[in-house]
C-alpha cells in the first residue's frame, strides 16, 4: 500500500511546490511592474494562471507569501555568491575577485532583483519579518569578506590593514554601487564597478591586486 500511494504523493508535493514557486515569481514581476503596495492577491494570481485561493492554499495569507518572496530571492543571492566563492580555489585573492564578480553578474544584480531588493528594505522597519533577508550586514557575507581580508592581511603582511574593517568597506562599496545600479540602471556600467572595487582591493593588499 505504502508503494501505491507514495507516486500520487509525490506528484502532489511537485505540483504544490511548482505552484509555490509559480506564486513567488508572479508576485516579484507584480513588484517590479507596480511596486510593493499595489501588489494585490489579483495581480499575483492574474500573472500566475492560477485560480483563486491558491495563496492561501499554499502560504496561508499574502502576508507570509510577501516573506518568502524576500526569502526566495535572499538564497538564490547566498548560493550565488557561495557558489562563486567555492569555484574560485583556495587563494584568498581569488576569492575575493570572485565575490567582486559575482555581486555585478546579471543573475542577481538586475531590474527585477533590485525592484525587490529596495521594495522589502523600504517596508523592513515597520515589518520586521523582511530584516533577516533584506540586512546589508548579513553574517554569511560579512564573515566571508572578514575570513578573505584576514588571509590577505597576514600573507602580504599588510599590518596596517584592519581585516574587519576592510570588509565592512567592501561591503558598503559594493552596496553603493548596487544603488547607482538602481538609479540609472541604463547607464550603469559594470565592468567600470568592478573596476571601483578592484582598485580598493589593490589599495588594501597592492601585493596581492598588482
Amino acid at each position: 500500500m505504502a508503494s501505491r500511494d507514495a507516486g500520487p504523493r509525490r506528484a502532489r508535493d511537485a505540483t504544490k511546490e511548482r505552484h509555490r514557486r509559480v506564486l513567488i515569481e508572479a508576485t516579484a514581476d507584480a513588484i517590479l511592474d507596480h511596486g510593493l503596495a499595489n501588489v494585490s492577491v489579483s495581480r499575483i494570481l492574474e500573472r500566475a494562471g492560477l485560480s483563486r485561493g491558491m495563496v492561501n492554499l499554499h502560504f496561508g495569507s499574502k502576508a507570509n507569501l510577501l516573506v518568502e518572496v524576500v526569502r526566495h530571492f535572499s538564497e538564490a543571492y547566498g548560493a550565488h555568491w557561495q557558489a562563486a566563492m567555492a569555484a574560485a580555489g583556495p587563494r584568498p585573492e581569488d576569492r575575493l575577485r570572485a565575490l567582486i564578480a559575482a555581486d555585478f553578474d546579471d543573475a542577481v544584480l538586475n531590474r527585477r532583483v533590485m525592484a525587490v531588493w529596495t521594495a522589502f528594505r523600504g517596508e523592513a522597519q515597520t515589518s520586521p519579518a523582511y530584516m533577516p533577508f533584506i540586512d546589508s550586514r548579513d553574517a554569511r557575507l560579512q564573515a566571508a569578506f572578514t575570513a578573505i581580508c584576514t588571509e590577505l592581511a597576514a600573507a602580504g603582511p599588510y599590518p596596517s590593514v584592519d581585516p574587519t574593517l576592510a570588509a565592512m568597506a567592501f561591503l558598503a562599496v559594493l552596496e553603493g554601487l548596487w544603488s547607482d545600479f538602481h538609479l540609472y540602471p541604463d547607464r550603469f556600467d559594470r565592468d567600470a564597478a568592478r573596476a571601483v572595487v578592484l582598485h580598493m582591493a589593490r589599495a588594501f593588499f597592492p601585493r596581492h591586486f598588482a
